[in-house]
């Protein structure tokens, strides 16, 4: 079954080996004021996803609150399977 990330990255959720806790990334290199939040999805032959978003100090918990929405639902698809 594919999922796809809010990128537009479609990702096979029967290839999923884990899924790390989000955390913060520290500061984004290209800006001065945004940091960046994220979480990894490790796929077998050893192949990473990485799931960031940028926020300003103000908006972290909006942004962590989504990224472990989406960590979540990946992982709810994980548990339930292959589709029958």
């Amino acid at each position: 079954m594919k999922y796809t990330l809010p990128n537009g990255k479609q990702i096979d959720i029967e290839r999923i080996v884990s899924v790390s806790p989000v955390r913060d990334l520290g500061p984004d290199p290209k800006s001065i004021d945004l940091s960046r939040l994220g979480f990894s999805i490790h796929l077998r032959k050893r192949e990473i996803v990485e799931v960031v978003d940028n926020y300003h100090y103000n908006d972290w918990a909006e942004v962590r609150s989504q990224l472990n929405k989406i960590r979540d639902e990946i992982l709810k698809l994980v548990h339930q399977g292959p589709a029958a």
